[in-house]
């Protein structure tokens, strides 16, 4: 006769084996899911899968990422969207490289292969326009480049590929570029569904009051406000050789594809700091250039502060580097705006991020723990506000915190408080290539986009920007 105990041990393990079992099943079934989901995303293809154990290539891990379920979508994708913040930067590279090759055949197509032409500053947006090239799979670049890369992310229709390529390349735009131009990505993108477009914000709000029973509520209301996003068109074009062979055809389209891209988002993120468009632009030498500068696209945030400064949005670091007790001043004068580090961003130049970095309050490890400047050699954030770090945050002002052509050796910093403001995006950036003029005997590649920047108006009670300027260098 078993005694308790023994009845005891042989229940416990038999508990034990059950619940192994139920584990074992729902392991199981957890891998039969992941295949059925690689096999509908890849059309059926699901050979990557061996034995329930994922087996599949990085291109498989970049379509089921994206939620894609074929190379012309993924070409499509924005991989700097919030959405894929927690896509292995890897797997972005590999979606960018693989549109810049997408993009470079069907320049080399064009120029070689007499694909159609884009169309390249017309007044009209909708005959603006990227051409469907269906020669890009003709060139030595397509068949060994391209259409292997095609057949990698899964692609099986014919000629590895090129059927897809039409459709990819009518949408083909390259906004992940902001992981390299890191300001822009600060602020939160409006989509414009129209030009003008305005954006519904509220002010005055209220406080709730007493109430009396059997009494009539006083009554109250919020008001409500708009920010206006009118969309610039920026555009940016490079000359190409005739003299262009196909054979040195992919690194240098590659290559000018990336400058004229790159070109867009410098001016953007000068225009940002830097811009002011109310007709006497607040730096000389800026004023003196042409309308068509990118620092006469919007009021950027030295200007809107310069404008505030009556309200407290300025502080006069007087002529001396950057300290601790001036960064204090300058984020208690922004009131509400100042306090939560995570709603904030620090915008320098080079030289006054070195100041930043030798502050004795992060240097050491007793008073900045294991992010501290001796151990790290860089600060990414002071007081946890991040810092972006822009070259065109202007190291060559006066006194005033603007630059005269005349006192040219002090510089600034930029405290935003990022939640109000805004990029309103009405077109994002193409590139395009098409024959200049049979007379000149060259060809033209460039790049568009309209957008617009924005943010609360600035007043008394609204200083979301805070701008401390004379700081000697």
């Amino acid at each position: 006769m078993k005694t308790k105990a023994q009845v005891e041990i042989e229940a416990l393990a038999k508990d034990a084996d059950g619940y192994k079992a139920r584990l074992e099943a729902a392991e199981l079934k957890v891998k039969a899911m992941e295949a059925e989901k690689v096999a509908a995303i890849t059309g059926g293809q699901s050979s990557h899968i061996v034995s329930g154990s994922r087996q599949d290539s990085d291109e498989q891990k970049a379509l089921r990422y994206f939620g894609c379920a074929s190379p012309a979508q993924l070409i499509k994708v924005n991989t700097a969207d919030p959405r894929f913040k927690a896509v292995p930067d890897h797997l972005k590279g590999l979606v960018l490289s693989l549109k810049n090759d997408v993009d470079t055949a069907r320049f080399i197509a064009q120029r070689f292969h007499g694909g159609p032409q884009d169309i390249i500053g017309s007044s009209n947006e909708a005959n603006d326009r990227i051409a469907h090239v269906k020669s890009i799979g003709e060139s030595y670049f397509a068949k060994d480049v391209v259409m292997p890369r095609l057949k990698a992310f899964g692609s099986t229709v014919t000629n590895g590929g090129d059927e897809w390529v039409p459709t990819m390349i009518s949408n083909t735009f390259v906004p992940e570029y902001e992981l390299e131009f890191l300001l822009e990505s600060r602020f939160r993108e409006i989509k414009m569904p129209s030009n003008p477009y305005e954006l519904p914000v509220t002010r005055g709000l209220t406080k709730a009051r007493k109430a009396t029973e059997n009494t009539a509520m006083t009554d109250a209301s919020f008001l409500t406000d708009k920010i206006a996003f009118s969309a610039t068109k920026s555009a940016e074009h490079y000359i190409l050789p005739e003299e262009l062979t196909e054979d040195s055809a992919p690194d240098f389209m590659a290559v000018g594809r990336d400058e004229v891209v790159r070109a867009q988002f410098r001016a953007w993120e000068s225009a940002i700091i830097n811009g002011d468009n109310d007709g006497t632009h607040i730096d000389t030498d800026t004023q003196a250039a042409g309308a068509d500068v990118a620092e006469k696209f919007c009021k950027g945030l030295r200007r809107q502060a310069l404008a505030n400064s009556a309200n407290g949005s300025t502080t006069d670091f007087s002529n001396a580097a950057v300290t601790s007790a001036n960064l204090r001043v300058l984020r208690q004068r922004m009131k509400k705006f100042g306090v939560n580090p995570s709603e904030l961003i620090m915008i320098c130049g080079p030289a006054v991020y070195q100041q930043l970095v030798s502050l004795t309050d992060v240097a050491t490890v007793e008073k900045f723990g294991p992010m501290a400047t001796i151990l790290r050699g860089a600060l990414a954030a002071y007081q946890g506000i991040p810092i972006t770090i822009s070259q065109f945050m202007r190291e060559d002002l006066n006194a005033t915190g603007v630059y005269d052509g005349v006192t040219t050796n002090r510089g600034g910093l930029l405290l935003v408080h990022w939640p109000r403001w805004f990029i309103g995006m009405r077109r994002p950036i193409v590139v395009k290539v098409m024959q200049d003029l049979p007379s000149q005997d060259r060809w033209l590649m460039a790049s568009y986009q309209r957008k617009d920047f924005q943010g609360h108006v600035q007043s008394a009670t609204e200083l979301s920007v805070g701008y401390g300027f004379n700081i000697a260098l």
